[in-house]
């Protein structure tokens, strides 16, 4: 629900108010000039769906305008979600992120998604870009071991992966054959996986173009895209608010 007219919003929230969790802003932190963490805080015990890493949750960022963000970090019995936000200056979204101060109070819609973090495997394979982080970080706390992130992006925001607290691999983004470099990364971690390659999760997210692109790649060398593949955009060119 990107965006919809300001009196359905309203009645929205007025007939789904248990869904609607009342938050405060605590913390923010600018770790560089594109990227913020953020802290909210409140009373999440109302939320009735058990939050798993990957999942997504929303918030109204304007009269008529919701987006969705993934939790870098989410407590629902101390009431704590943190997101770590890409500020890339473009659209509605980012220029809400900006002006978030301590003390701002919001309601956090969720959490939701297809994306969740699977148990039974041996090893998890993440990929994204700058707006998969978040997603990254949330993973690798539940797994601190046997995992492999690979982000494509920006020149300017790779150094990025200095600030972050888990392993990360980052390749530059292609512009005309989409995820070009992290199709090269991937085949090359393939060909030094020692374990069974059935036993990996993989999980790909950010721009639908590259995901598609490394989905073809990834059946194409084996990997079963019914069992082992989870795919959720956040973004495509053209369209706001995925």
């Amino acid at each position: 629900m990107p965006k919809t007219p300001k009196w359905m919003a309203d009645a929205f929230e007025a007939l789904f108010s248990g869904s609607y969790h009342p938050v405060q802003v605590t913390y923010t932190e600018m770790l560089t000039k594109t990227f913020k963490k953020v802290r909210f805080e409140g009373d999440l015990s109302k939320i009735k769906k058990h939050f798993s890493a990957g999942n997504i949750i929303e918030f109204r960022v304007s009269d008529t305008q919701f987006r969705h963000y993934t939790p870098s970090y989410f407590n629902q019995e101390k009431g704590v979600c943190e997101v770590l936000f890409y500020v890339h200056n473009q659209g509605v979204g980012s220029k809400w992120v900006e002006q978030l101060k301590v003390g701002d109070n919001y309601k956090l819609i969720g959490p939701g998604g297809k994306t969740a973090l699977r148990t039974d495997v041996d090893f998890h394979f993440i990929f994204g870009d700058e707006t998969s982080l978040g997603l990254m970080e949330c993973l690798t706390r539940e797994i601190p071991e046997n995992y492999y992130c690979l982000a494509e992006l920006d020149d300017k925001n790779l150094n990025i992966a200095d600030e972050l607290d888990f392993e990360i691999e980052t390749c530059k983004k292609s512009t005309i054959n989409k995820a070009q470099y992290a199709i090269e990364k991937t085949k090359e971690f393939l060909n030094n996986y020692q374990g069974n390659k059935e036993n990996i999760a993989f999980y790909l997210t950010g721009n639908a173009k590259s995901i598609a692109n490394l989905r073809n790649t990834l059946t194409k060398l084996g990997i079963n895209q019914k069992t082992q593949i989870q795919t959720e955009p956040y973004w495509v060119e053209g369209k706001q608010g995925l």
